[in-house]
């Protein structure tokens, strides 16, 4: 059961903005509510994944080992941010590991709650899929953003300015990348 305070955290959620409010009630009905403490593994990499989780309390981090055994910060999380999300919808391992940096409060769903959520209420699956999709996209954006500012800086290189115009050309042009 989830409390009404970490209800309605999930239910205003710039996430689900343009979700209705009757299909965010029916996704929150299939997320189970959770605690962790600082340090705490909430996904890691190379494990199974079998949940997708909206941090509505607290900070995380988004890392993954270096080969000299240090770990590299990819991102900070600040509540409300959502994680899991290639992981949960493929059959691959996670290729980081997102750990608590605070004392955390999480909603998650589990794949069986989501087979149920499909099953017994597409609209209110598909509205919670098409939010993770606008996620996916803006984080797609900003990496796309991000990388092209870096060669902009190196504009001398241009191999390397030529190497990413072509993938991100074969990314969509090819449909098996």
């Amino acid at each position: 059961m989830v409390q009404a305070e970490a209800a309605e955290r999930f239910l205003s959620a710039p996430l689900l903005a343009d979700v209705d409010r009757e299909s965010r009630k029916v996704v929150l009905e299939a997320l189970v509510e959770a605690r962790a403490s600082a340090g705490a593994v909430l996904l890691e990499q190379g494990q199974p994944n079998d949940h997708l989780s909206f941090l509505i309390e607290g900070t995380a981090t988004v890392e993954r080992p270096l080969s000299d055994h240090r770990k590299e910060v990819l991102a900070t999380l600040t509540a409300p941010a959502l994680f899991g999300t290639t992981s949960f919808f493929r059959p691959t391992p996670p290729t980081v590991t997102v750990r608590a940096t605070t004392d955390v409060r999480l909603l998650t769903l589990y794949h069986p709650a989501h087979e149920r959520l499909r099953r017994e209420n597409p609209r209110a699956a598909e509205a919670l899929a098409l939010a993770v999709v606008r996620v996916l996209a803006e984080r797609f954006d900003l990496l796309d953003q991000r990388v092209s500012e870096l060669l902009a800086q190196e504009a001398d290189d241009q191999p390397k300015i030529t190497e990413w115009s072509n993938f991100r050309a074969r990314l969509f042009e090819e449909p098996n990348i």
